[in-house]
Protein backbone atom coordinates (compact mmCIF):
# COMPACT_ATOMS: atom_id res chain seq x y z
CA UNK A 1 0.00 0.00 0.00
CA UNK A 2 1.22 3.49 -0.86
CA UNK A 3 0.54 4.95 2.57
CA UNK A 4 1.82 8.30 3.74
CA UNK A 5 1.65 10.09 7.03
CA UNK A 6 0.63 13.71 7.21
CA UNK A 7 2.89 15.41 9.75
CA UNK A 8 2.42 18.90 11.13
CA UNK A 9 5.63 19.93 12.93
CA UNK A 10 4.63 23.16 14.62
CA UNK A 11 6.48 25.74 16.66
CA UNK A 12 4.36 24.91 19.70
CA UNK A 13 2.49 21.68 18.86
CA UNK A 14 2.81 18.77 16.46
CA UNK A 15 0.48 16.08 15.10
CA UNK A 16 0.61 13.07 12.80
CA UNK A 17 -2.27 11.55 10.83
CA UNK A 18 -3.06 9.07 8.09
CA UNK A 19 -5.84 8.88 5.49
CA UNK A 20 -7.51 5.47 5.25
CA UNK A 21 -10.59 4.46 3.26
CA UNK A 22 -11.53 8.07 2.56
CA UNK A 23 -11.29 9.14 6.21
CA UNK A 24 -8.47 10.80 8.11
CA UNK A 25 -7.29 9.43 11.43
CA UNK A 26 -5.29 11.67 13.76
CA UNK A 27 -3.10 9.31 15.74
CA UNK A 28 -3.01 9.61 19.58
CA UNK A 29 0.78 9.79 19.89
CA UNK A 30 0.75 11.62 23.23
CA UNK A 31 -1.64 9.59 25.42
CA UNK A 32 -0.88 11.60 28.58
CA UNK A 33 -1.85 14.87 26.88
CA UNK A 34 -5.31 16.38 27.34
CA UNK A 35 -5.64 16.03 23.56
CA UNK A 36 -3.68 12.84 22.69
CA UNK A 37 -3.60 13.73 19.01
CA UNK A 38 -1.68 16.94 19.70
CA UNK A 39 1.74 16.89 21.36
CA UNK A 40 3.87 19.81 22.48
CA UNK A 41 6.89 20.36 20.21
CA UNK A 42 9.29 20.20 23.13
CA UNK A 43 12.29 18.02 23.79
CA UNK A 44 14.06 17.05 27.00
CA UNK A 45 17.43 15.28 26.91
CA UNK A 46 18.61 14.10 30.32
CA UNK A 47 22.23 13.96 31.43
CA UNK A 48 22.39 10.30 30.39
CA UNK A 49 21.34 11.09 26.83
CA UNK A 50 17.76 9.83 27.06
CA UNK A 51 15.33 11.93 25.01
CA UNK A 52 11.64 12.52 25.71
CA UNK A 53 9.05 14.51 23.77
CA UNK A 54 5.77 16.29 24.49
CA UNK A 55 4.01 15.72 27.80
CA UNK A 56 6.69 13.27 28.88
CA UNK A 57 9.40 15.87 28.21
CA UNK A 58 7.59 18.49 30.25
CA UNK A 59 6.98 16.03 33.09
CA UNK A 60 10.65 15.00 33.17
CA UNK A 61 11.83 18.61 33.08
CA UNK A 62 9.53 19.61 35.94
CA UNK A 63 10.18 16.56 38.12
CA UNK A 64 13.95 16.65 37.75
CA UNK A 65 14.12 20.37 38.59
CA UNK A 66 11.56 20.50 41.40
CA UNK A 67 13.23 21.29 44.71
CA UNK A 68 16.68 21.14 43.11
CA UNK A 69 19.43 23.35 44.46
CA UNK A 70 21.53 24.59 41.57
CA UNK A 71 25.25 23.97 42.08
CA UNK A 72 27.47 26.21 39.97
CA UNK A 73 31.16 25.72 39.47
CA UNK A 74 33.82 27.44 37.40
CA UNK A 75 34.70 25.04 34.58
CA UNK A 76 36.77 25.12 31.41
CA UNK A 77 35.13 25.04 28.02
CA UNK A 78 38.12 23.27 26.53
CA UNK A 79 38.65 26.20 24.15
CA UNK A 80 41.47 28.72 24.30
CA UNK A 81 41.81 32.39 23.39
CA UNK A 82 44.77 34.71 23.04
CA UNK A 83 45.00 37.32 25.78
CA UNK A 84 47.60 39.85 26.88
CA UNK A 85 48.84 37.13 29.24
CA UNK A 86 49.15 34.56 26.49
CA UNK A 87 46.88 31.65 25.56
CA UNK A 88 44.22 30.95 28.19
CA UNK A 89 41.36 28.49 28.51
CA UNK A 90 37.86 29.96 28.32
CA UNK A 91 36.03 29.37 31.59
CA UNK A 92 32.41 29.87 32.56
CA UNK A 93 30.01 29.22 35.43
CA UNK A 94 28.30 25.88 34.82
CA UNK A 95 25.43 24.12 36.54
CA UNK A 96 27.37 20.94 37.32
CA UNK A 97 24.27 19.10 38.53
CA UNK A 98 22.12 19.92 35.49
CA UNK A 99 19.63 17.02 35.11
CA UNK A 100 18.98 17.68 31.43
CA UNK A 101 18.48 20.17 28.59
CA UNK A 102 15.03 21.40 27.61
CA UNK A 103 14.31 22.61 24.06
CA UNK A 104 11.25 24.30 22.60
CA UNK A 105 10.36 26.24 19.43
CA UNK A 106 13.09 24.37 17.51
CA UNK A 107 11.21 25.06 14.28
CA UNK A 108 11.76 28.82 14.66
CA UNK A 109 15.55 28.34 14.48
CA UNK A 110 15.54 26.32 11.24
CA UNK A 111 16.13 29.38 8.95
CA UNK A 112 18.91 30.76 11.17
CA UNK A 113 22.23 29.90 9.53
CA UNK A 114 24.09 31.09 12.63
CA UNK A 115 22.48 28.39 14.77
CA UNK A 116 23.96 25.06 13.77
CA UNK A 117 23.20 23.17 16.95
CA UNK A 118 24.32 22.83 20.54
CA UNK A 119 26.43 20.76 22.87
CA UNK A 120 24.48 18.38 25.09
CA UNK A 121 26.64 16.92 27.86
CA UNK A 122 29.74 16.71 25.70
CA UNK A 123 28.08 15.63 22.44
CA UNK A 124 27.29 18.14 19.68
CA UNK A 125 23.78 17.88 18.23
CA UNK A 126 22.92 19.68 15.00
CA UNK A 127 19.56 21.43 14.77
CA UNK A 128 18.54 18.74 12.27
CA UNK A 129 19.26 16.04 14.88
CA UNK A 130 17.33 17.97 17.56
CA UNK A 131 14.26 18.26 15.32
CA UNK A 132 14.67 14.62 14.31
CA UNK A 133 14.35 13.49 17.93
CA UNK A 134 10.82 14.93 17.99
CA UNK A 135 9.90 13.65 14.53
CA UNK A 136 11.30 10.19 15.25
CA UNK A 137 9.23 9.84 18.39
CA UNK A 138 6.08 10.87 16.50
CA UNK A 139 6.84 8.33 13.77
CA UNK A 140 7.70 5.54 16.21
CA UNK A 141 4.53 6.02 18.22
CA UNK A 142 2.41 6.24 15.06
CA UNK A 143 3.97 3.04 13.67
CA UNK A 144 3.28 1.27 16.97
CA UNK A 145 -0.38 2.36 16.89
CA UNK A 146 -0.83 1.12 13.30
CA UNK A 147 1.23 -2.03 13.85
CA UNK A 148 3.40 -1.42 10.78
CA UNK A 149 6.11 0.96 9.63
CA UNK A 150 5.31 3.78 7.24
CA UNK A 151 8.32 5.59 5.80
CA UNK A 152 6.61 8.13 3.52
CA UNK A 153 5.39 11.50 4.75
CA UNK A 154 3.82 14.76 3.65
CA UNK A 155 5.06 17.50 5.94
CA UNK A 156 3.66 20.97 6.38
CA UNK A 157 5.78 24.05 5.99
CA UNK A 158 4.92 27.73 6.30
CA UNK A 159 4.67 29.75 3.11
CA UNK A 160 7.74 31.60 4.40
CA UNK A 161 10.05 30.15 7.03
CA UNK A 162 11.91 33.41 6.51
CA UNK A 163 11.55 36.48 4.31
CA UNK A 164 15.15 35.83 3.26
CA UNK A 165 15.05 33.31 0.35
CA UNK A 166 18.31 31.73 1.48
CA UNK A 167 17.00 31.31 5.03
CA UNK A 168 13.76 29.87 3.68
CA UNK A 169 15.60 27.31 1.55
CA UNK A 170 17.89 26.43 4.46
CA UNK A 171 14.92 25.80 6.75
CA UNK A 172 13.21 23.41 4.33
CA UNK A 173 16.51 21.61 3.70
CA UNK A 174 17.05 21.19 7.43
CA UNK A 175 13.50 19.96 7.97
CA UNK A 176 13.92 17.46 5.12
CA UNK A 177 17.15 16.22 6.69
CA UNK A 178 15.49 15.95 10.11
CA UNK A 179 12.70 13.85 8.59
CA UNK A 180 15.29 11.62 6.95
CA UNK A 181 17.10 11.17 10.27
CA UNK A 182 13.73 10.31 11.82
CA UNK A 183 13.35 7.35 9.46
CA UNK A 184 11.34 8.73 6.55
CA UNK A 185 12.57 7.73 3.08
CA UNK A 186 10.16 9.71 0.91
CA UNK A 187 9.40 13.27 2.02
CA UNK A 188 7.08 15.79 0.39
CA UNK A 189 6.14 19.29 1.56
CA UNK A 190 2.82 21.13 1.41
CA UNK A 191 2.20 24.71 2.54
CA UNK A 192 0.50 24.70 5.95
CA UNK A 193 -2.35 27.01 4.84
CA UNK A 194 -2.96 24.64 1.92
CA UNK A 195 -3.13 21.81 4.45
CA UNK A 196 -5.63 23.74 6.55
CA UNK A 197 -7.74 24.42 3.47
CA UNK A 198 -7.60 21.01 1.73
CA UNK A 199 -10.53 19.38 3.51
CA UNK A 200 -12.64 22.47 2.88
CA UNK A 201 -11.49 22.72 -0.73
CA UNK A 202 -12.41 19.08 -1.40
CA UNK A 203 -16.09 20.00 -1.21
CA UNK A 204 -15.93 23.13 -3.35
CA UNK A 205 -17.78 23.37 -6.64
CA UNK A 206 -16.58 26.89 -7.49
CA UNK A 207 -13.57 29.15 -7.04
CA UNK A 208 -13.23 30.91 -3.69
CA UNK A 209 -10.76 33.29 -2.10
CA UNK A 210 -9.91 32.30 1.45
CA UNK A 211 -8.13 33.85 4.39
CA UNK A 212 -6.40 31.15 6.44
CA UNK A 213 -6.14 32.42 10.01
CA UNK A 214 -3.60 30.22 11.81
CA UNK A 215 -3.34 31.18 15.48
CA UNK A 216 -1.33 28.68 17.48
CA UNK A 217 0.57 28.72 20.74
CA UNK A 218 3.54 30.68 19.47
CA UNK A 219 2.71 32.36 16.15
CA UNK A 220 -0.14 33.96 14.22
CA UNK A 221 -0.02 33.62 10.44
CA UNK A 222 -2.35 34.97 7.76
CA UNK A 223 -2.58 33.65 4.20
CA UNK A 224 -4.86 34.79 1.39
CA UNK A 225 -5.24 31.92 -1.05
CA UNK A 226 -7.26 30.87 -4.08
CA UNK A 227 -9.18 27.61 -3.71
CA UNK A 228 -11.27 25.62 -6.14
CA UNK A 229 -12.02 22.23 -7.69
CA UNK A 230 -9.62 22.89 -10.56
CA UNK A 231 -6.71 23.64 -8.22
CA UNK A 232 -6.84 20.57 -5.96
CA UNK A 233 -4.42 18.35 -7.89
CA UNK A 234 -1.94 21.05 -8.93
CA UNK A 235 1.57 19.95 -7.86
CA UNK A 236 2.66 23.55 -7.24
CA UNK A 237 0.21 25.72 -5.31
CA UNK A 238 2.58 28.64 -4.72
CA UNK A 239 0.83 30.82 -7.31
CA UNK A 240 -2.47 30.27 -5.54
CA UNK A 241 -1.06 32.10 -2.50
CA UNK A 242 -1.89 35.77 -3.02
CA UNK A 243 -0.30 37.17 0.13
CA UNK A 244 1.01 36.19 3.54
CA UNK A 245 1.52 37.95 6.83
CA UNK A 246 2.23 37.15 10.41
CA UNK A 247 2.78 38.37 13.94
CA UNK A 248 5.08 36.98 16.62
CA UNK A 249 2.13 36.33 18.87
CA UNK A 250 0.49 33.20 20.20
CA UNK A 251 -1.72 31.83 22.90
CA UNK A 252 1.33 31.56 25.15
CA UNK A 253 1.66 35.35 25.00
CA UNK A 254 -1.85 35.69 26.42
CA UNK A 255 -0.91 33.37 29.30
CA UNK A 256 2.09 35.58 30.00
CA UNK A 257 -0.08 38.69 30.01
CA UNK A 258 -2.44 37.11 32.55
CA UNK A 259 0.54 36.26 34.73
CA UNK A 260 1.88 39.81 34.57
CA UNK A 261 -1.39 41.70 34.91
CA UNK A 262 -3.19 39.50 37.44
CA UNK A 263 -0.73 37.32 39.35
CA UNK A 264 2.58 39.18 39.74
CA UNK A 265 1.19 40.79 42.90
CA UNK A 266 1.27 37.36 44.56
CA UNK A 267 5.04 37.17 43.96
CA UNK A 268 6.30 40.55 45.10
CA UNK A 269 5.31 43.05 42.42
CA UNK A 270 4.19 45.38 45.23
CA UNK A 271 7.15 44.65 47.47
CA UNK A 272 9.00 47.44 49.27
CA UNK A 273 11.77 47.36 51.81
CA UNK A 274 14.54 49.41 53.34
CA UNK A 275 18.24 48.96 53.94
CA UNK A 276 19.81 49.49 57.36
CA UNK A 277 20.56 53.07 56.29
CA UNK A 278 16.93 53.68 55.34
CA UNK A 279 17.31 53.48 51.54
CA UNK A 280 14.09 52.21 49.94
CA UNK A 281 14.37 49.08 47.81
CA UNK A 282 12.02 47.21 45.47
CA UNK A 283 11.99 43.85 43.74
CA UNK A 284 14.22 44.15 40.62
CA UNK A 285 12.34 44.27 37.34
CA UNK A 286 14.55 41.56 35.83
CA UNK A 287 13.22 39.09 38.40
CA UNK A 288 9.62 39.96 37.55
CA UNK A 289 10.48 39.61 33.87
CA UNK A 290 11.59 36.02 34.43
CA UNK A 291 8.17 35.21 35.90
CA UNK A 292 6.36 35.85 32.61
CA UNK A 293 7.19 32.39 31.26
CA UNK A 294 7.12 29.06 33.07
CA UNK A 295 10.36 27.92 31.44
CA UNK A 296 12.35 30.99 32.57
CA UNK A 297 11.29 30.70 36.22
CA UNK A 298 13.84 27.91 36.94
CA UNK A 299 16.62 30.28 35.79
CA UNK A 300 16.06 32.22 39.02
CA UNK A 301 16.93 29.15 41.08
CA UNK A 302 20.59 29.96 41.45
CA UNK A 303 22.70 30.85 44.45
CA UNK A 304 23.04 34.62 44.07
CA UNK A 305 19.36 35.18 43.23
CA UNK A 306 18.13 33.06 46.12
CA UNK A 307 20.46 34.93 48.48
CA UNK A 308 19.12 38.26 47.15
CA UNK A 309 15.51 37.16 47.65
CA UNK A 310 16.20 36.10 51.22
CA UNK A 311 17.86 39.46 51.89
CA UNK A 312 14.83 41.27 50.42
CA UNK A 313 12.53 39.17 52.57
CA UNK A 314 14.47 40.14 55.69
CA UNK A 315 14.41 43.84 54.71
CA UNK A 316 10.71 43.91 53.79
CA UNK A 317 8.39 46.62 55.02
CA UNK A 318 5.68 45.38 52.65
CA UNK A 319 5.39 42.09 50.80
CA UNK A 320 7.36 39.65 52.99
CA UNK A 321 4.73 36.96 52.44
CA UNK A 322 4.87 37.47 48.68
CA UNK A 323 8.67 37.04 48.65
CA UNK A 324 8.17 33.76 50.52
CA UNK A 325 5.73 32.71 47.79
CA UNK A 326 8.28 33.69 45.15
CA UNK A 327 10.97 31.61 46.84
CA UNK A 328 8.61 28.63 46.90
CA UNK A 329 7.73 29.11 43.23
CA UNK A 330 11.39 29.26 42.21
CA UNK A 331 12.99 26.66 44.49
CA UNK A 332 10.23 24.08 44.10
CA UNK A 333 9.82 24.72 40.36
CA UNK A 334 6.05 25.19 40.41
CA UNK A 335 6.09 27.37 37.28
CA UNK A 336 4.72 24.72 34.93
CA UNK A 337 1.87 23.82 37.30
CA UNK A 338 0.98 27.49 37.75
CA UNK A 339 0.88 28.15 34.01
CA UNK A 340 -1.27 25.06 33.50
CA UNK A 341 -3.82 26.70 35.79
CA UNK A 342 -3.50 29.99 33.89
CA UNK A 343 -4.14 28.22 30.58
CA UNK A 344 -7.08 26.33 32.06
CA UNK A 345 -8.63 29.63 33.14
CA UNK A 346 -8.02 31.19 29.72
CA UNK A 347 -9.69 28.25 27.96
CA UNK A 348 -12.60 28.35 30.41
CA UNK A 349 -13.34 31.92 29.31
CA UNK A 350 -14.12 30.64 25.82
CA UNK A 351 -17.35 29.18 27.21
CA UNK A 352 -17.83 31.04 30.51
CA UNK A 353 -17.94 34.76 31.22
CA UNK A 354 -15.82 34.43 34.36
CA UNK A 355 -13.58 31.95 36.16
CA UNK A 356 -11.22 31.73 39.13
CA UNK A 357 -7.48 31.16 39.07
CA UNK A 358 -6.70 29.10 42.15
CA UNK A 359 -3.27 27.76 43.08
CA UNK A 360 -2.16 26.71 46.56
CA UNK A 361 1.30 25.26 47.10
CA UNK A 362 3.07 25.72 50.44
CA UNK A 363 3.64 29.51 50.73
CA UNK A 364 1.74 30.21 47.48
CA UNK A 365 -1.93 31.05 47.97
CA UNK A 366 -3.62 32.36 44.80
CA UNK A 367 -7.37 32.90 44.53
CA UNK A 368 -7.96 35.42 41.74
CA UNK A 369 -11.13 36.02 39.73
CA UNK A 370 -10.83 36.64 35.99
CA UNK A 371 -13.72 37.74 33.80
CA UNK A 372 -13.88 37.52 30.05
CA UNK A 373 -14.08 41.31 29.88
CA UNK A 374 -10.95 41.68 32.02
CA UNK A 375 -9.14 39.22 29.79
CA UNK A 376 -10.14 41.17 26.68
CA UNK A 377 -8.83 44.38 28.25
CA UNK A 378 -5.55 42.65 29.14
CA UNK A 379 -4.99 41.58 25.52
CA UNK A 380 -6.45 44.72 23.89
CA UNK A 381 -3.14 45.92 22.41
CA UNK A 382 -2.60 42.52 20.82
CA UNK A 383 -6.09 42.60 19.34
CA UNK A 384 -5.21 45.87 17.62
CA UNK A 385 -2.07 44.25 16.18
CA UNK A 386 -4.11 41.29 14.92
CA UNK A 387 -6.62 43.59 13.23
CA UNK A 388 -3.81 45.55 11.57
CA UNK A 389 -2.12 42.34 10.44
CA UNK A 390 -5.29 41.07 8.81
CA UNK A 391 -5.89 44.38 7.04
CA UNK A 392 -2.31 44.51 5.74
CA UNK A 393 -2.38 40.93 4.46
CA UNK A 394 -5.70 41.34 2.64
CA UNK A 395 -4.52 44.66 1.18
CA UNK A 396 -1.26 43.05 0.01
CA UNK A 397 -3.35 40.61 -2.01
CA UNK A 398 -4.96 43.58 -3.76
CA UNK A 399 -8.28 42.83 -2.09
CA UNK A 400 -10.73 44.26 0.42
CA UNK A 401 -12.38 42.28 3.25
CA UNK A 402 -15.54 41.98 1.15
CA UNK A 403 -13.55 40.04 -1.48
CA UNK A 404 -12.81 37.22 0.98
CA UNK A 405 -15.28 34.35 0.51
CA UNK A 406 -14.31 32.27 3.54
CA UNK A 407 -12.14 32.52 6.66
CA UNK A 408 -10.56 29.19 7.58
CA UNK A 409 -9.53 29.19 11.22
CA UNK A 410 -6.90 26.88 12.64
CA UNK A 411 -4.98 26.85 15.90
CA UNK A 412 -6.47 26.75 19.39
CA UNK A 413 -6.19 30.49 20.01
CA UNK A 414 -8.60 31.18 17.14
CA UNK A 415 -11.37 29.88 19.44
CA UNK A 416 -11.07 32.87 21.80
CA UNK A 417 -14.50 34.59 21.63
CA UNK A 418 -13.18 38.11 21.03
CA UNK A 419 -11.07 36.76 18.14
CA UNK A 420 -14.11 35.09 16.61
CA UNK A 421 -16.11 38.30 16.97
CA UNK A 422 -13.33 40.26 15.26
CA UNK A 423 -13.33 37.90 12.27
CA UNK A 424 -17.12 37.87 12.05
CA UNK A 425 -17.34 41.66 12.25
CA UNK A 426 -14.72 42.10 9.53
CA UNK A 427 -15.81 39.39 7.09
CA UNK A 428 -19.34 38.38 8.12
CA UNK A 429 -20.43 35.61 10.49
CA UNK A 430 -21.43 33.34 7.62
CA UNK A 431 -17.93 33.37 6.17
CA UNK A 432 -16.06 32.13 9.25
CA UNK A 433 -15.48 28.40 8.79
CA UNK A 434 -15.85 26.32 11.97
CA UNK A 435 -13.61 23.29 11.43
CA UNK A 436 -11.43 21.42 13.92
CA UNK A 437 -8.90 24.13 14.71
CA UNK A 438 -6.41 21.79 16.41
CA UNK A 439 -5.99 19.19 13.68
CA UNK A 440 -7.18 20.78 10.43
CA UNK A 441 -3.63 21.24 9.12
CA UNK A 442 -2.48 17.67 9.81
CA UNK A 443 -5.72 16.26 8.38
CA UNK A 444 -5.13 18.21 5.20
CA UNK A 445 -1.54 16.97 5.01
CA UNK A 446 -2.77 13.38 5.36
CA UNK A 447 -5.25 14.00 2.53
CA UNK A 448 -2.42 15.44 0.44
CA UNK A 449 -0.70 12.09 0.79
CA UNK A 450 -3.49 10.25 -1.00
CA UNK A 451 -3.52 9.77 -4.76
CA UNK A 452 -6.51 12.05 -5.02
CA UNK A 453 -4.46 15.06 -3.92
CA UNK A 454 -0.98 14.20 -5.22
Amino acid sequence: MDERYGLDFGTSNSSIAIAQDGAVRVLPVDPSSANPGVTSSVLFVDNKGNASVGSEAIRNFVEKNTGRKIVRRRVSSGKTIETTFGEEFVQFDADVDLPGRFFQAIKSSLPNELYEGTDIFGSFHTIEKLAAKILRQLKTRADEILGREIDKVVMGRPVHFSRDPMGDALAQSRLWEAARFAGFKEIDFVFEPIGAALAYEAGLEREETALVFDFGGGTLDFTVIRLGPGRVQKPDRSKDVLSTGGIVLGGNTFDEEIMERKLMKYFGAGYSGATMTGVKIHLPYWILGQLRSWYTIPLLNERDTIRLLNELKAAATKGRREISALLTLVEKNYGWSLFEEIERAKIALSSDTFTDITFQKEDIDIDESLTRKQFEIIIADHLDSIDTGIEDTVRSAGLAPGDIDVVIRTGGSSLIPVIQKMLEAKFGAGKVNRQDVFTSVVKGLALAGTSKFR
